[in-house]
């Protein structure tokens, strides 16, 4: 949020997208967590994807600085942590978002692998409502018996066989 605060979108130059406001579910389900549930934001959150061209760690390897802090994927999460705190005035001091940082040495290969990094990031197959009932207890337990349960016989069908169930 105070990097945010300091630089705005300049952060944030090679990232694909800027902020889209809190109308999305996804910026609403961020700037949620953050109000109810702040200890928990680093376990819901993917985090951020950043690049930089170097960086200079202590001997207790903090780091010291970075030249050419990029965010290439994570701009929703860090804008809406900032406009959460700043415009609603909330605390994030239990909020932690974890950094994929990616120091890029071959200054000619730059824009291309920022760019490949933000494209790859932002690959992702889809997670329907339905996959996250994949895992109720009655569907394991459906599975379970499907897989040694066997069809019955009937006059269209004499031989038995294995039900199939489909549960993730």
């Amino acid at each position: 949020a105070d990097l945010y605060d300091e630089y705005k979108t300049r952060l944030m130059e090679n990232n694909v997208r800027q902020f889209l406001q809190f109308t999305g579910k996804i910026n609403k389900g961020i700037k949620d967590t953050i109000e109810s549930h702040p200890w928990m934001f680093l376990a819901y959150n993917n985090g951020i994807a950043a690049t930089a061209d170097d960086m200079d760690v202590d001997a207790n390897g903090y780091i010291k600085s970075i030249s050419n802090f990029q965010i290439v994927n994570g701009g929703q999460t860090t804008a809406s942590i900032y406009h959460t705190k700043k415009k609603d005035k909330v605390d994030i001091s239990d909020v932690y978002v974890q950094v994929k940082l990616s120091i890029v040495k071959k200054k000619d290969e730059f824009v291309k692998i920022v760019s490949d990094i933000s494209k790859y990031a932002n690959t992702q197959n889809k997670v329907n409502n339905a996959d996250f009932s994949s895992n109720n207890p009655i569907l394991v337990e459906l599975e379970k018996v499907s897989r040694y349960v066997m069809t019955p016989v009937t006059p269209e069908r004499s031989i038995q066989t294995y039900w199939f169930f489909e549960r993730a």
